[in-house]
């Protein structure tokens, strides 16, 4: 029989592609994030000042304050 490795099955899931433009069932729309070939987009700046800061201090602060802050918005019901 010799060697294994991954090998494609012998028949497709029977699940088709979805080659329309205007997005998948779900209703998400190629492009914009990097799926199409397009450069993800920058994201916005928030327009309250104080959560612009929060933002754009996000990736310099220690481990423990961000959990101290997910742990906040969380208890306050802010996650999504």
């Amino acid at each position: 029989m010799g060697v294994t490795g991954l090998e494609l099955p012998p028949e497709t899931s029977g699940k088709s592609c979805d080659s329309d433009s205007r997005g998948n069932k779900s209703g998400n729309i190629p492009g914009g994030d990097g799926s199409a070939g397009d450069p993800p987009s920058a994201p916005q700046t928030p327009d309250d000042p104080e959560l612009a800061a929060v933002v754009e201090a996000w990736a310099d602060l220690p481990d423990a304050v961000r959990a101290g802050i997910l742990a906040m918005v969380r208890a306050a019901g802010g996650e999504r």
